[in-house]
Parts: C-alpha cells; structure tokens; sequence
C-alpha cells in the first residue's frame, strides 16, 4: 500500500552475499544500493529502524554500515574489510555511519531469524547526482552460513 500522506518509507533491499560460510570480521553484502532512499538528489533522510530478515537462520551479529557511494568495501563477500581494494578512502569519507545489530537483537522464528533495531536516528545523505544510499555489512559474531545468495533482506524504516 502507497503512503501518501507522509515523509515515512520503508525500503527493502536484498543484500545479495555468498552461498557460503562467513566468518568473523569478514564481509557479508558490499554495496547493496537503498534506491530512492532520499526525496532529491543530494537528499538526507532519517534511519530510523532496521529489520534484518535471514532466511538460513543464522544468529548474525553485525555492524552495518551506510556511505553515499557503491565503492565495495571488500574485493567479495567472505574477504576481510579492505582485502583486494585498493583503497577504502571514497568509502570512509562518504560514510554516514553504522547500525550494530547485536546477539539480542533477533528472534529465532525455527526455518528464519529475524533482527530487529529500532529508534536509530542516523541521518544519511545521497551523493549530488543520487537518490541512493548504500549498505556495507560486516559479520561481527561466529560463522554465518548461508544456504543462498538471497537469504538476506533488509528493510530500512526512513524519514525523508
């Protein structure tokens, strides 16, 4: 249903990774674009909550973090922060901040997990030409293992 009285959006993305273990410290889901995530061009928004649905039910703990620019973090998901790019520069000078989704914060619903964080207020903001934001998302916990490349939606409460 459209909502067409307010500036509140709920986007959902998913932040494709690989089929695989990942462990500690390594990257989940690199520049997963948040399309129409600001009203304009070079447009800020309000984070203001995030569910994390997982389909393999992992027990993911992990830090996510928003930039205004795609510029991958890693050279593949499973690598470590840093691991075959040249340089994270563009990335960390056009970053917004991180969300920590932690060990409390899911439920475990049998065949899924799903992690929840709420009353964020992150102010985000799109490149000049954009309305996008991106999403970079590091496993902070024990090996996750994901049975697809699609066991990860995001869906990103916002306030243009």
């Amino acid at each position: 249903m459209a909502n067409n009285f307010s500036n509140n959006k709920v986007i959902t993305v998913t932040a494709t990774t690989d089929a695989e273990g990942i462990a500690q410290n390594k990257v989940v889901a690199t520049g997963i674009e948040i399309p129409n995530a600001v009203s304009g061009n070079a447009g800020c928004a309000l984070i203001k909550s995030i569910a994390l649905s997982d389909a393999s039910n992992t027990s993911l703990e992990c830090d996510i973090i928003f930039s205004s620019v795609a510029t991958a973090i890693s050279g593949d998901q499973g690598k470590a922060v840093g691991e075959d790019v040249a340089d994270l520069d563009d990335v960390i000078a056009n970053a917004s901040g991180f969300v920590q989704l932690g060990s409390s914060d899911h439920t475990d619903l049998i065949d899924a997990r799903l992690h929840t964080k709420t009353g964020i207020d992150l102010m985000v903001e799109a490149a000049e030409d954009s309305k996008s934001i991106y999403m970079h998302i590091i496993n902070r916990g024990s090996t996750a293992t994901f049975a697809a490349t699609d066991d990860v939606k995001v869906k990103i409460g916002l306030i243009q």
